[in-house]
């Protein structure tokens, strides 16, 4: 049986889903946030770095973990299970690649960066918040806001002449980048523009297995726009 150990609106709900689109059997255990947002400090009895997803599978002696999204999907489709996830044509399967790594290779590293600076202005002593603030405004006006808007451009300009990532069919590279996606439509302020981009996500949500690991993996879109909406300035 796979143990996914999962901590709700995080990036590990992409695991939730790929597993629901593989309809693979999985048990999900969910980990409780610390105060300060942070997985449990106990996920690191289960891999030294603590940090979810974590797939375990517990059909070997002893059990194998396996930490690490892109990791973690790699693995579960070349595990020889029948699956359309990974497209076959030569041209498809190069968006594929590009996609698929784009989302946590280039992408995240720039949403993360979001994150750490929105958080440095929270967790800092009041007496030094504007001086962090102004720093953070200065890092986000001059670095972080055009580059995430030149990465959404290129979002919008391929999805406006592609139905999914990787061509005419759903694979695993809309599974690692639809969740990063959403977070750039709440998080630029003329998101509206971006009407290809929409229209994917709309595509998006009438999926079976995106509805399901919406709900198994308690996935709360309303909260997680509302974060990223507070986090551009």
């Amino acid at each position: 049986m796979l143990k996914l150990y999962h901590l709700s609106n995080s990036r590990s709900q992409r695991i939730v889903w790929l597993l629901e689109a593989l309809q693979l059997d999985y048990s999900l255990i969910f980990c409780d946030r610390t105060p300060n947002g942070e997985a449990p400090e106990w996920l690191k009895d289960i891999h030294p770095l603590g940090k979810v997803p974590i797939l375990v599978d517990d059909m070997y002696s002893p059990p194998q973990v396996l930490a690490e999204t892109s990791a973690i999907l790699d693995s579960l489709l070349a595990n020889g299970l029948p699956h359309q996830l990974q497209p076959t044509n030569s041209v498809n399967k190069q968006q594929y690649f590009y996609w698929k790594n784009f989302a946590d290779a280039t992408l995240m590293p720039n949403l993360a960066l979001k994150q750490i600076f929105s958080r440095m202005v929270d967790r800092s002593p009041f007496f030094a918040r504007p001086l962090i603030r102004i720093i953070k405004r200065s890092f986000d006006r001059q670095f972080l806001n055009p580059t995430l808007y030149q990465q959404m451009t290129l979002i919008e300009q391929h999805l406006a002449t592609h139905t999914w990532f990787a061509g005419e069919a759903f694979s695993a590279a809309d599974i690692m980048m639809v969740f990063l996606v959403e977070a750039l439509l709440a998080l630029i302020p003329d998101s509206t523009r971006f009407s290809a981009t929409t229209n994917y996500m709309q595509r998006i949500q009438k999926l079976n297995s995106f509805q399901a690991a919406q709900i198994k993996g308690q996935w709360n879109s309303t909260e997680h726009q509302a974060y990223w909406s507070k986090t551009w300035a």
